[in-house]
């Protein structure tokens, strides 16, 4: 039987992992936030302002500032969405948050004897290829897709090639990019092997 200390100093462990910048989410760079401006609001302005010239300005200012305030708006918000990119680890659980997904698994739903560190560049089969509910931009990919073998996978990546793949008991995968994949796969050993022994 575990005595307070013993179970306080066990808290305080998991804390300091969930807080662990090795274990943290690589968070998404310019180049994905850049394309995200690009697309939501450059690109629906000079759209709308090439048609406005060619009307000849008959329909006058205000459609354009209007659609601009909402272009803005909805940028903002996505690229808010962009940033909820994190892992927590703690009380026997694994949370991937990604833009509009959270999963919260269990660690004795996880296959971690068969999770690996992979390179894309070598192993193209768990690459996300087909999103089927997701946000996807150069250099970020987030929410379900179907991996180049097939399978399912919740994927939060920020366009490196170096990832951890997890397969669950779930029916899916997890495709996800931490800072120190290594050192995560460590980490969840660790800690479902001292889940198990309790």
């Amino acid at each position: 039987m575990e005595g307070p200390h013993l179970t306080n100093a066990r808290r305080h462990g998991e804390r300091a992992q969930a807080t662990d910048p090795d274990f943290a989410l690589v968070q998404p760079g310019k180049r994905a936030r850049s394309w995200l401006f690009g697309l939501v609001v450059a690109l629906p302005l000079v759209l709308i302002g090439a048609s406005h010239l060619l009307d000849d300005g008959e329909a006058g200012a205000g459609p354009f500032f209007a659609v601009a305030g909402i272009c803005v708006l909805a940028w903002a918000g996505l690229d808010r969405l962009m940033r909820r990119h994190r892992l927590k680890l703690g009380d026997g659980m694994l949370e991937v948050a990604t833009s509009l997904y959270t999963r919260r698994l269990p660690l004795s739903e996880l296959d971690l004897e068969r999770a690996r560190v992979v390179d894309l560049g070598e192993r193209p089969e768990y690459r996300p290829m087909l999103r089927t509910n997701g946000m996807s931009l150069p250099g970020f990919h987030s929410g379900w897709y179907r991996l180049r073998s097939g399978g399912k996978a919740l994927v939060a990546t920020a366009g490196g090639k170096r990832l951890l793949w997890v397969p669950t008991h779930a029916g899916h995968d997890l495709v996800l990019q931490p800072a120190d994949p290594r050192a995560l796969l460590e980490r969840l050993r660790a800690m479902a092997a001292g889940a198990a022994s309790r």
